[in-house]
This record gives C-alpha cells, structure tokens and sequence, in this order.
C-alpha cells in the first residue's frame, strides 16, 4: 500500500507566530489521517520559537525568499509556460486583467518560484507516494496551488478573509485558475460560501465548496478567585471588559475609547485590551487623555496567548468586544464564548454566525456604527442577568476545535 502523505501549505506555523494558533489546532487530527504530513511555510527569517511537532509531522522548510534566478528558471520551464498560457487566457477571458497586469505578472513570477522549489517537489511528486495537498491559505503560499502538477491526489484549499474578498483586499491574481486547480474548496462561514457563489458564477464552485468552521480548544480548567462574582450580579466592585487584536487600522481600537465616553458607569468598570501593532502608541495617548472617575484601562500590548486565556479562565469578565471593519470569522471571539463571556462585535464577514440574541452570544452592532450604537449595545450586555446570554453551548456546538478539525482532516483525506 502506498505511503499516503499530506503536504501542508501554512503562511507561517510551526513558527510560533501568525496562522499558528490556527493551524495548530488541526495538526494532530491530520496527523492521525495520513501517514506523514509535511509542511512547508512563507516566513522570513529563523523563528525565535517552533511548535512540537507529532511524531509523524516534519518541516520541509520556508519557501520565502527563493533566489531570483530560481524563478527565472521556473517561469521558462517547458510545463509552466504552457501553464501560464492558459492561467493568461483564462484570467483575460474573465475580463479580470484590465488594470491589474502588474498584479497578475508579479504573483504568476512568485507563485511558479513556489512552485519550483525543489524540496517542495520532491515532497508532492515522489514515485509510489499518495499526496495530498491542504494549503491554509489562498494567497501567500497559497499562490503555488495553480502550479502544481496532476500527480498530486488532491489539492484542497482553505479560505478566510484577506485572501478572500477582494473589495477590500484587491486584486487577487488568478482567482479561477486557482479554484480551477483546486479539487475542494474550504470555507469557514456559510457567509464566505455563499460570497464565492456570488462572486465567481462562471466557475461553477458549488459542488467544491463545503463549510468547515475554524474552532478554539477547549477552555483551561482553573478553578476562578473564591471571590468571583456571577456574571450580572451587583455584588462585585465593578466589571470587567476585554478586546483582544492587533492595533492596526481595519481593527479600530480607538473606537472603543470613544464609545467608552459615552457609557453609563453605574459601576467601576475596567477595559482591558490585549493585543499590539502599528497604532498602539496612538492608541495609548488616546486613553491617556481619558479623564472618567470609575474607567480603568489597561493596555496589555502583545501578550503570549496562553496569558490572555489564563486572563479568561481567573477573571469574571462581563464582555468581549470586537468592532473590526473586516472579518472572516474571528478566533478571538470563539476563544471568549468558550469561557462563557458574551460579545459586542460589529456585523462583518462571518461574525452574524457567531454574534447574535439569537445565538445567545451576544449582540451585533452595524459595520458602519455610531459610537452611541456601542455604548448602547456594550450598556446592554453589561447590565444583563446571569442567564441573559448562553455563549458556551454555541462554541461547543460549532465552534469546538477537535470537532472541526476532526471533520476537516477526514474530509482531506477522503474519508467523510
């Protein structure tokens, strides 16, 4: 019986940063389906740290930074050029080329240079060997997809936000060649689903997409402080509120500052963001100037991610909040509602799937929402009853991490 491996395509794990806390989450479930799984990632530079890998996991190597005259060779190859014609044709026949040539020439250079590397080579193509391939990512090194060739068992590929919607990412090259070299098509929302149905008719995807949700792991057993009060309950001093994102511009931040403005404070209340990025010293100077007797907020930065979950299993939080532009759907907010806490999150990508009265998780806000709609919505949820929102028994049925990655990992391999 032949070796049945898995080649994984990851922007960034096993280095212990980015898609990391993502892709970890289904490794030992693809683990157990194949009996080698080798990944290879897109990461500049030595990581400071690796995951522990299973026993039957292995890293092939970055496929960052491949030498120019690498690719050179890859893009005059006999197989690619005639590839690339028909990758062109296609591109030009969808009317998608007008004004973005540059785009498409830069990302066909650098997705057949993937491609082309030969440790990658002799991972997908070697004699006797069953290979299948699960890149994580439509764009980084998910730009090599178009480029593999048909020895391959089966090519499967995950989608999420940035390489997604191209509304507000742009341009991304080769869409339909992509999906056309994609033998499945994993979503992570129903939302994300019906958006390529939409977006890309011509390329007929129904039949190879199927909704396979991200997930979180289960939340750490630690027993809270002796003192702890139920949520909802006016017998504690004050509350807690908790964000977690980077401080760049599509998470607005800031804007949680403002509509902390202008909500009631029956109680002491404490904002606690954890999470750094380009806008942070601004984001400090903001909350510098906050001058409200019974706010406190506490700026963490960028904390290890076992610190901020430690953080949700010891404290009694009353809510999360999350008013990003643009979302797949967030893993921040499916780590908060396994411990239970309720959300305010606004109405973007795939979050009406985790967000919502009805879902009993908490409550949506519009994308475009004033920051009197926040302090409303945030007022609400603080000032509900312990058993106003139920957000644990959503996460434990969609959003549970060794459930999901169960399914996707048979699906990979053919086996549900």
């Amino acid at each position: 019986m032949a070796v049945r491996r898995l080649v994984l395509l990851a922007n960034q794990y096993p280095f212990l940063s980015g898609d990391h806390v993502f892709v970890a989450a289904e490794i030992p479930a693809l683990a157990a389906h194949f009996d080698e799984v080798v990944v290879f990632n897109y990461a500049p530079g030595e990581p400071a740290e690796m995951a522990a890998l299973p026993a039957n996991v292995s890293f092939g190597g970055s496929l960052y930074g491949m030498p120019r005259a690498e690719k050179i060779k890859a893009l005059f190859s006999a197989h690619n050029l005639l590839r690339l014609a028909g990758v062109t044709l296609l591109e030009a026949r969808r009317g998608r080329l007008t004004g973005h040539f540059r785009t498409f020439v830069a990302g066909t250079i650098a997705g057949m240079g993937l491609a082309n590397d030969s440790r990658l080579r002799a991972a997908l193509y070697e004699h006797g060997v069953d290979t299948t391939v699960y890149s994580f990512w439509g764009m980084g090194i998910g730009m090599l997809v178009p480029w593999i060739r048909g020895q391959v068992a089966s090519v499967n590929l995950r989608l999420h936000r940035y390489d997604l919607y191209e509304e507000e990412s742009g341009y991304l090259p080769f869409r339909p060649a992509l999906f056309g070299r994609t033998d499945r098509i994993l979503a992570i929302s129903q939302q994300s689903r019906d958006y390529l149905l939409e977006k890309y008719p011509r390329e007929q995807l129904a039949a190879k997409i199927v909704v396979r949700r991200l997930g979180s792991a289960a939340p750490l057993d630690v027993v809270p402080p002796a003192d702890a009060a139920p949520r909802g309950s006016d017998a504690r001093p004050g509350q807690t509120i908790v964000s977690c994102s980077y401080v760049i511009p599509v998470k607005r931040v800031d804007r949680i500052v403002e509509a902390l403005k202008k909500l009631p404070l029956d109680t002491p209340l404490t904002w606690i963001h954890f999470g750094g990025g380009a806008l942070e010293t601004e984001l400090r100077s903001k909350v510098a100037l906050l001058d409200r007797p019974g706010l406190s907020v506490e700026i963490r930065g960028a904390t290890r991610h076992e610190d901020i979950l430690s953080c949700y299993s010891t404290h009694n939080i009353a809510a999360f909040i999350n008013v990003s532009a643009s979302e797949g759907v967030p893993v921040s907010i499916m780590e908060a509602i396994s411990y239970g806490i309720p959300v305010v999150a606004t109405d973007v990508g795939g979050t009406a799937e985790i967000v919502g009265t009805e879902l009993g998780t908490g409550e949506l806000i519009p994308a475009d929402f004033t920051d009197d709609d926040l302090a409303t919505k945030l007022a609400h949820v603080l000032s509900a009853g312990p058993d106003a929102y139920a957000p644990k028994e959503l996460w434990a049925r969609r959003y549970n991490a060794d459930v999901n990655a169960e399914a996707t990992a048979g699906l990979i391999a053919g086996r549900h």
